[in-house]
């Protein structure tokens, strides 16, 4: 499902999230073989298959942020949301649900946040990049029998190599390095650096 505008939509912890005209909002019906704890690769190959389709159409240097968000410079240019339904230890079905700012304006857009026009000065054609974000989803699916692949390449194009992170656990906040990302999606850190 494609809409040319969100009035009601909502974003990671359930943050609202409206999508003005110009940008590309749809979702897409999975039915992957995939166990339940693995889940959160789809998210991970889903936004590497954006990136690279971003920057095939237009020549923009997407870099992606954990755990589902797509940056351009220092700003939000879009995200990943999934909703599934498990049976038992395996994913029944999932819907990614994918918000790109493309041809809004500055004035259009919330704080944080960026569009490829804005950055580009171009108009860039919806349908075409859509079509190319679903074709590089569907050619990238088969790695989700080799998930090592997948954040490999997502880990290449990652704002938080060899960066300071601060974690925030239930009892405690802690500093390390991001040094990789595993096979399940979490971020590997070292700590006492």
């Amino acid at each position: 499902m494609v809409a040319d505008v969100q009035t009601k939509g909502r974003g990671r912890g359930g943050n609202k999230w409206e999508s003005p005209s110009g940008g590309l909002w749809f979702s897409i019906l999975l039915r992957p073989n995939l166990p339940s704890r693995r889940l959160l690769l789809l998210q991970f190959l889903a936004a590497t298959a954006m990136r690279d389709a971003i920057g095939n159409e237009t020549g923009l240097d997407v870099m992606l942020k954990w755990p589902n968000d797509l940056v351009l410079g220092n700003a939000k240019l879009g995200g990943i949301l999934i909703e599934s339904k498990t049976q038992g230890e395996r994913v029944s079905f999932a819907i990614l649900g994918i918000g790109l700012n493309v041809n809004q304006g500055k004035a259009q857009l919330p704080p944080g946040a960026i569009s490829m026009r804005v950055v580009s000065g171009k108009q860039h054609d919806l349908r075409v990049l859509l079509r190319a974000i679903l074709d590089l989803i569907r050619s990238s699916f088969d790695n989700l029998s080799h998930p090592s692949k997948i954040m490999d390449e997502w880990w290449l194009s990652s704002i938080h190599q060899s960066l300071r992170v601060q974690v925030t656990l239930p009892n405690d906040t802690v500093t390390g390095i991001s040094r990789a990302i595993d096979e399940d999606g979490l971020t590997i850190i070292r700590f006492g650096e």
